[in-house]
């Protein structure tokens, strides 16, 4: 079986844009994605960087197909073979949403209020995997433990637990059908600080017991240094930088990765925070 999971090339996401007016029509397309290329092996955290409106989450949603590319590929490595995601149609997708889940930003948002938690987690198995309420009920208990969680939360609504919690929910939703590609996207971003850390050690662990391959996309630079191993930087729409963490930290060749930098706090109190400019680097101000 090959080390790699996904290889994207040329790929391009772009939103049609519509004028203004009672008689709305197309007048332009928006190009959120521009001939990205990348990467990513299996068992490896690659993490996508950039400010808000920069194209990550078009980029993950188009590689899970929540979306459809414009153009480009994206060849996955599933259990079935290599497929290439752009090109297969809704009904082909549906044997490979077992493979590629996500987990989302807002833990509330994401879980539907009316439904139990052992409802909301055993909802891909009632779709993919039919079997008995006694089956699914076994492989949901086993779930909620790997995720720090009690059985007794199979009876409760997600109002009841704290936002930790219901990150913990989410992420059981998604791995309970054993994906091979998981897309976290701002997974902790809505979490305090001491929370982030425990839901990401969460993942760490879960990745190393379960052999997952994570996409993590997120805009705190600190928390993609920590927890991934490579890293994209995306401006525009498009990757202006690649490398390994250490090396796009400590040694950073494009202006915008500089910039982004610039705006990390230090720990220390007495360091002060002194960000550049775009101007000062040749960037666009916008």
């Amino acid at each position: 079986m090959s080390d790699e999971l996904l290889r994207v090339n040329q790929l391009n996401v772009r939103f049609p844009v519509m004028s203004r007016g009672l008689l709305r029509r197309q007048t332009s397309d928006f190009h959120a994605v521009k001939d990205l290329s990348f990467h990513l092996n299996r068992g490896e955290t690659l993490g996508i960087v950039g400010e808000s409106g920069s194209g990550k989450t078009s980029l993950v949603r188009a590689l899970i197909r929540a979306i459809k590319p414009s153009s480009g590929s994206a060849v996955f490595n599933s259990s079935q073979g290599q497929v290439d995601l752009c090109q297969l149609s809704d009904k082909q997708l549906v044997p490979l949403r077992t493979q590629m889940q996500m987990i989302f930003q807002d833990p509330f948002a994401s879980l539907n209020p009316r439904m139990k938690v052992g409802e909301i987690i055993a909802e891909p198995l009632a779709i993919h995997a039919p079997a008995s309420r006694a089956e699914h009920r076994g492989r949901v208990i086993e779930m909620l433990g790997r995720v720090g969680l009690e059985a007794s939360a199979i009876q409760r609504f997600p109002h009841a637990f704290s936002g930790g919690q219901r990150q913990r929910i989410g992420i059981a939703r998604a791995l309970i059908m054993q994906p091979a590609l998981v897309v976290c996207d701002e997974a902790v971003s809505a979490l305090d600080v001491s929370v982030q850390a425990q839901v990401l050690n969460l993942l760490a662990d879960l990745q190393a017991e379960l052999g997952l391959t994570y996409i993590f996309v997120s805009h705190d630079l600190n928390v993609v240094r920590h927890f991934c191993e490579r890293a994209l930087v995306m401006y525009r729409g498009e990757v202006v930088e690649e490398g390994a963490v250490d090396d796009l930290f400590d040694r950073p060749q494009h202006n915008y990765t500089r910039l982004l930098l610039s705006a990390i706090p230090s720990i220390d109190p007495d360091v002060r925070l002194a960000p550049l400019s775009r101007a000062s680097l040749g960037l666009p101000i916008e």
